[in-house]
């Protein structure tokens, strides 16, 4: 319950805030931006004190007194740039919250009756893919069956361990070399009392919200209409290409080839690589489910990408003088802020900055206004970020070796043009005559979305080129915008033409098949029978002991399965992880890795690395025996030499640290 209030009292303190940073009198805007800045806060406000006192409770009261020192900064500095008397009676209330009642406008009821179906496929897939019991045994998606362990690791061990800045609790030793915040935000609820699942679906839902509710108002700024915000916004969130193709044409030959789509893991029209006749190359993920919904950083990252670029809009194309520098800073201290949330959403911001301030530049002239302006984001986006791309990108293992120069990586077969036409669709194909028709303002704005598709065709930022994909759907999300200003440009010109609402639908079916198959299909993956089983109820029951018998920063020799209860559950340290996790972020774990067999077949070594790494606990169960114990000489050995603290199940726990 205290997880709850101190998650909606954020929510109320960035509301707070929004009030006296967003000079749009509509309250559904501040409600996003404040609950944007309200999570932000929650992420960002015990950081400082956590270096010194740890990830504890005392850290976050202290960063609760932090942000609400801010808040109350905020209100002060807008009383005095608007010379209003401090505290004026009811005034004050109006002033921290902004005016609400009777401010909502025609728009903000029909952005609410477009998000609400996409909250509501949100919500059920968050819920029937986040770890749910069924006697005993969690479940989840398809799309969330390998990421969302990782993430349940950050998240424990925070929580349990309260090491920081964090370690790789699979790779004990090394410092997290990964935007935990999307994490930790989940970390600091658990940390006061709410549940691990509750936790971890919690701020994912508002997340979702703001998200939705983040790119409508970006793009009903930038576009000026209600109606092509919504195309927009059905093209970015129903994104898809020409990949159902691939399962129509053989459709009359084998019925069954479609329905895979509902049966095997990723066979859907957006992520579909390799089929049994060769290689497909389909891998235009799907923004809701194959970023938002497994892939937390991506999530939180986007949330607060659409506010900075509706801040920096508005201070590049629409700034009046007492608002311009306001916004600038503003998208400056929340730019700086996002390194170590999603570090490709600090790229984005980058790469639009760039782009724009060229624009702003030859608009006016390259004046000491632009340069004074441009300081005023720049400044605070550097200074807050470098110190966190020194210590926690570039200065732990690996990190300066992920970015690195190859042209057209993430197309791994096809022609150039013939790869982006199918993976893209009718976006793509429309974006020349788009960009001809739009008018110079929206060729200035989409500056920044050609700047960040070309960068992104030359560069790697991760050690997968599949990752550029995070970067890709920001091309993309400008691209859509151009798109649907010409589409409907288009539709009301042909006012009065019989068949235009039949050549509408059939566009927007085209357009969207793919997405729609590939969400359903997301959807279903969750609901028993077809969830997949991710924790045991024999490991759960383990994890359950492990939890509250064993000291926090105690470290295990276990295998090292992709879903370790162990290390997902119960936030301990594992002698090393899965190779999925470690390698896409540069950290050495070959070695561990190769050591696993000897460790488990050879007494000596068993000792030998037991001394070095300081083993505390052995936990043995059908993963072990099954992968790693080929002469049977781990349960022998175990059960001869060191005390036996858990049987059941087929499960032993060993104390390494109680010989017999």
């Amino acid at each position: 319950m205290l997880g709850i209030l101190i998650f909606i009292l954020y929510l109320i303190l960035g509301v707070m805030m929004a009030a006296n940073l967003i000079p749009e009198k509509r309250p559904l805007v501040r409600i996003w931006a404040g609950g944007v800045l309200g999570i932000v806060s929650l992420m960002w406000s015990n950081v400082p004190f956590s270096f010194i006192f740890g990830f504890t409770r005392i850290s976050h009261i202290l960063g609760l007194l932090l942000t609400l020192l801010i808040t109350f900064a905020l209100y002060f500095y807008r009383a005095r740039v608007d010379k209003t008397t401090l505290l004026p009676g009811k005034k004050w209330a109006s002033r921290l919250f902004g005016k609400f009642a009777g401010g909502f406008v025609q728009e903000d009821g029909r952005l609410m009756l477009l998000i609400l179906p996409f909250m509501l496929f949100g919500i059920i897939c968050l819920l029937n893919h986040s770890f749910y019991d069924v006697n005993g045994t969690y479940y989840t998606g398809q799309c969330t069956y390998g990421d969302m362990n990782f993430h349940l690791g950050i998240i424990t061990s925070l929580k349990e361990q309260g090491t920081f800045p964090p370690e790789y609790s699979i790779a004990p030793g090394n410092q997290l070399d990964y935007y935990f915040l999307c994490d930790s935000v989940s970390s600091s609820l658990y940390l006061f009392g709410l549940g691990l699942r509750a936790a971890y679906v919690l701020p994912m839902v508002f997340g979702f919200l703001f998200v939705f509710m983040g790119f409508w108002f970006l793009a009903e700024k930038v576009l000026r209409s209600h109606s092509k915000a919504s195309v927009a916004f059905v093209l970015f969130f129903l994104n898809g290409g020409f990949g159902t193709v691939y399962f129509l044409d053989n459709l009359r030959k084998d019925p069954g080839h479609f329905t895979q789509i509902f049966t095997e893991y990723y066979h859907t029209p957006t992520n579909y690589v390799n089929s049994q006749g060769g290689t497909t190359n389909i891998c235009w993920t799907n923004t809701v489910v194959d970023m938002m919904l497994p892939q937390r950083a991506t999530l939180f990252g986007w949330m607060i990408l659409f506010l900075v670029l509706y801040f920096l809009y508005a201070s590049v194309f629409e700034g009046k003088e007492d608002r311009q520098e306001r916004h600038f800073i503003a998208a400056g201290v929340l730019a700086g802020l996002t390194p170590m949330i999603q570090t490709y959403t600090y790229f984005t911001v980058g790469l639009a900055a760039i782009a724009w301030l060229v624009y702003s530049c030859i608009r006016d002239k390259f004046s000491w206004k632009i340069i004074r302006s441009w300081l005023c984001f720049g400044v605070p986006a550097l200074a807050l970020s470098i110190p966190q791309l020194k210590i926690w990108i570039f200065g732990a293992v690996g990190g300066d070796s992920f970015i690195s120069f190859a042209f057209n990586a993430y197309n791994e077969s096809d022609n150039w043009l013939w790869f982006w036409v199918k993976n893209v669709g009718i976006v793509f194909i429309l974006l020349v005559p788009a960009f001809i028709s739009a008018s110079k303002k929206l060729k200035a704005m989409y500056s920044a979305g050609l700047l960040i598709f070309v960068v992104t065709e030359f560069v790697k930022f991760q050690t997968f080129a599949y990752d550029n994909n995070k970067l890709y759907l920001m091309w993309y999300a400008f691209s859509t915008l151009i798109v649907a200003d010409l589409l409907v440009n288009c539709y009301r010109k042909l006012e009065g033409i019989k068949g235009r609402q039949v050549i509408a639908v059939i566009l927007l079916i085209i357009a969207s098949n793919a997405a729609i198959l590939t969400m359903g299909r997301e959807m279903y993956s969750g609901f028993r029978p077809q969830s997949y089983s991710i924790y045991d109820a024999k490991a759960v029951r383990a994890a359950e002991f492990v939890k509250d018998n064993t000291p926090a920063d105690s470290m295990f020799i276990c295998y090292n399965n992709h879903n370790n209860a162990i290390a997902c559950l119960t936030g301990r340290n594992i002698f090393v992880g899965s190779g999925t996790f470690l390698y896409s972020h540069d950290v050495g774990y070959q070695e561990r890795q190769n050591a696993l067999n000897s460790i488990f077949n050879d007494p000596e070594d068993f000792e030998k690395y037991k001394e070095e790494f300081g083993f505390d606990y052995a936990y043995i169960s059908e993963y072990e025996r099954g992968n790693l114990d080929k002469g049977s000489f781990i349960d022998e050995y175990l059960k001869s030499t060191y005390k036996l603290v858990y049987d059941n199940d087929n499960i032993q726990i060993y104390d390494l640290n109680s010989r017999i």
